[in-house]
């Protein structure tokens, strides 16, 4: 799978497949039909990762070709499809951790562009990789305050073992929102975070910021 940067150091991916799962599922792609676990209706944030499953299913029946033909097509397909259900305000505050509060309105502005375009070339580059599995949805896990959640579910691989897939999600503006994603516990924010505040300590967040958009940049050069 040819990524848009390495892997995070922090993340201890065993396999190709895992990989595959853990920056497919960060965009709430779960490219599989739903299964309640004892057969009960879906909650809110439940029907989101459905609602994007489905759209997800689709283009992988209908438009495979496109997928691997035409980058600027999957590129679209993740902005639109997968983006939208992601809190990238929240996101790019939390992968940034204290630098965020250290910098300018111009570069939060800057950082959220660059890392947005890190992610949709980061799962752009993963779809191709993806097949069918099945997934359930075990209890949600409430917050302590009650103003997250954790949506827990399971996805199931032809002759492979259960990927624990957990959502962290919560309400605002009256959609629910994801804004970390977890395969197998390893945090996908965590891993951004570890690696995006090293970055920042050694080259400054405008120096991070053009990391990222020379990275952005190169992989939208034709091969």
């Amino acid at each position: 799978m040819a990524l848009l940067m390495p892997l995070p150091r922090a993340l201890p991916l065993r396999s190709r497949g895992l990989a595959a799962a853990l920056f497919t599922a960060a965009l709430l792609v779960i490219a599989a039909p739903v299964q309640l676990a004892a057969n009960e209706p879906l909650s809110a944030p439940q029907q989101v990762i459905q609602q994007v499953s489905d759209g997800l299913m689709r283009v992988l029946r209908e438009d495979r070709s496109l997928l691997q033909n035409d980058p600027a097509y999957v590129h679209r397909l993740v902005d639109e499809l997968f983006l939208p259900h992601v809190d990238f305000d929240r996101v790019s505050a939390l992968v940034l951790g204290p630098h965020w509060r250290q910098a300018s309105q111009a570069q939060r502005a800057q950082f959220r562009e660059a890392f947005k375009g890190l992610l949709i070339h980061t799962y752009a580059s993963a779809l191709n990789e993806l097949s069918e599995w099945q997934i359930r949805f075990p209890p949600e896990r409430p917050s302590a305050s009650g103003r997250d959640l954790t949506v827990r579910t399971q996805v199931m691989r032809p002759g492979g073992e259960p990927i624990d897939v957990d959502y962290r999600m919560h309400e605002k503006g009256g959609q629910w929102l994801a804004f970390d994603v977890s395969v197998a516990g390893v945090s996908l924010l965590n891993a951004y975070r570890s690696t995006f505040t090293q970055m920042a300590r050694e080259r400054g967040i405008d120096g991070l910021i053009a990391e990222l958009e020379t990275r952005n940049a190169a992989r939208r050069q034709p091969s």
